[in-house]
């Protein structure tokens, strides 16, 4: 019977080096199977098709460790949370028969529970382009003051006047009494800005969005300029839902946003997104959301244009939510190796844009 201890100190080794190149990492396992097959005295004495046996039976057993070693490589997760509407269950006006409730609606309280959790627990609130910059485009290592941090962003779709009316006292009492900013990310149809009306629920207006902007509380960005599903148009309303969402949002917030990074991002009405519009996106924008109710998996992430959200709706307690972001990924400060290698990707990345 053949001794594992060999097939187990070299998948270790694997493990400890699974940043060097697979094909040169093959070639020494390979000569080092040869080695042994050669040398072990038991092979001389059995026969000549089970050798040859043994020997394709441990390159078998060494890939599978080599696989595994892959496998369990590490990756950062983030959990992306999708939110609609807040709603304050001790207003009246939120509740029925003045208000009719909806299946996407959060309670403020519950929200307010959850962001008091999060920054007692030292997360970092990310804003879509935190997240593109350091975790997809990596063109920047991530800030020392965010080593040991686990991500998580919260999102909110549609730009509702529930989000500024019961949302953002919220973020201003974390603020005053931990002393930390919490981010929002709004996804906004400028279309219905200000709209308020018996057909539709009432929406944030350009002032609040600014007002937002300004404390530094909001991350705006597009969703669209009226909310059609962008896999059902033509290619010429296509390219209105784009160009006059992201003009929109920027002329609201011109003087403020210096960087133009307002609508640099879009998530998509209905989380829909095909080809054709995934061809279109490029032009405008630098990532888009879906929602799938999955975690972001950055090491595994194939596609800047389909980034997962986990949908929240009313029935979500926020001790599930809690239960999802503690399965977030701890930031952990990387090897001078993996540093120096990030750093030249980044650097390239830059000479190419």
């Amino acid at each position: 019977m053949i001794h594992q201890k060999w097939i187990q100190d070299a998948i270790k080794l694997l493990s400890r080096n699974v940043t060097q190149s697979i094909f040169s990492t093959v070639e020494k396992l390979n000569l080092t199977i040869i080695h042994f097959y050669k040398n072990c005295f038991l092979i001389k004495f059995l026969p000549k098709w089970i050798s040859k046996l043994v020997y394709l039976s441990l390159i078998f057993m060494v890939s599978l460790g080599l696989t595994a070693a892959a496998i369990k490589s590490p990756t950062v997760k983030i959990p992306i949370f999708g939110f609609h509407d807040i709603i304050d269950l001790q207003n009246k006006a939120d509740l029925p028969p003045y208000r009719r409730l909806y299946d996407m609606d959060y309670t403020k309280q519950d929200l307010e529970k959850f962001v008091e959790y999060l920054i007692q627990k030292n997360y970092w609130f990310l804003s879509s382009q935190d997240l593109f910059v350091y975790f997809i485009n990596k063109s920047q290592p991530i800030p020392s003051k965010h080593i040991g941090q686990k991500p998580v962003m919260l999102t909110f779709d549609d730009g509702y006047e529930g989000v500024h009316q019961n949302g953002m006292p919220i973020l201003e009492r974390m603020e005053e009494k931990y002393g930390k900013k919490v981010k929002f990310v709004l996804f906004i149809n400028p279309k219905t800005l200000g709209v308020n009306n018996e057909k539709d629920l009432p929406h944030l207006t350009c002032q609040d969005l600014r007002e937002g902007y300004q404390k530094d509380f909001y991350d705006i960005q597009s969703h669209g300029f009226t909310h059609k599903n962008l896999t059902k148009i033509s290619s010429k309303e296509l390219e209105v839902e784009l160009y006059f969402a992201k003009l929109a949002l920027r002329k609201c917030t011109n003087d403020l946003d210096r960087n133009k990074i307002v609508a640099a991002h879009i998530a998509y009405p209905y989380g829909a997104i095909n080809t054709k519009v995934e061809k279109k996106l490029p032009k405008y924008h630098l990532t888009g959301f879906i929602y799938d109710d999955k975690f972001l998996k950055v090491n595994y992430l194939k596609n800047k244009f389909r980034i997962s959200r986990i949908t929240v709706g009313s029935r979500t307690s926020p001790y599930k939510l809690i239960r999802l972001a503690t399965r977030a990924s701890t930031l952990k400060k990387i090897s001078n190796e993996e540093g120096r290698r990030k750093k030249e990707e980044a650097g390239r990345k830059r000479q190419e844009g």
